[in-house]
């Protein structure tokens, strides 16, 4: 039996979607081939999110200035295990785990993820570029209208005030 598609990609941003990490000065430049799929992805249907380790305010900012906060639907940014953090997103976006991607440069972090949350799949941030040709990134070809989605995408309201989780995550979610 084939796996459902990937309906949510979440993202660990730091040394995925941008070089570097960036509360560090090492945080360099977004990387072309994963904006690329971030965006690809997206007019697919894909909604996007963040699971990543780090300041809050640093990573909106970060977003903010490369015109990407749009993009993902719910951010959670903090100290603790990512798995709680995708758990997080999968409860307020109302995805099951089974729709769920998570992308990573780091293997001990896709590996935490992949145990806490078997049904999630798991990619790794050297292969950004291919994602669009997986199978279950691939939209069902189909003369019917995408579904809307039951959250109300097409009526997305920034609210940027964080809220801070019980694991130290603060929370952003657009929706």
């Amino acid at each position: 039996m084939a796996s459902p598609a990937v309906k949510c990609l979440v993202w660990e941003v730091d040394n995925t979607l941008w070089d570097g990490v960036v509360c560090e000065s090492s945080s360099g430049a977004l990387r072309p081939e994963a904006v690329r799929a971030l965006r690809a992805l997206s007019r697919r249907g894909v909604v996007h999110a963040i699971a990543s380790r780090g300041e809050y305010a640093w990573t909106v900012e970060k977003l903010r200035q490369h015109e990407l906060s749009a993009s993902f639907m719910a951010i959670e940014v903090g100290w603790g295990r990512k798995s709680a953090a995708i758990e997080r997103i999968v409860r307020t976006l109302g995805i099951p785990a089974e729709m769920v991607g998570y992308i990573d440069a780091e293997p001990l972090e896709r590996s935490e993820v992949a145990h806490a949350l078997p049904p999630v799949r798991c990619y790794a941030a050297r292969h950004v570029d291919v994602l669009t040709a997986l199978q279950e990134f691939r939209a069902p070809v189909t003369n019917a209208a995408p579904p809307t989605s039951p959250m109300g995408f097409s009526h997305v309201v920034d609210n940027t005030a964080p809220t801070t989780t019980p694991m130290g995550f603060s929370r952003i979610v657009t929706g």
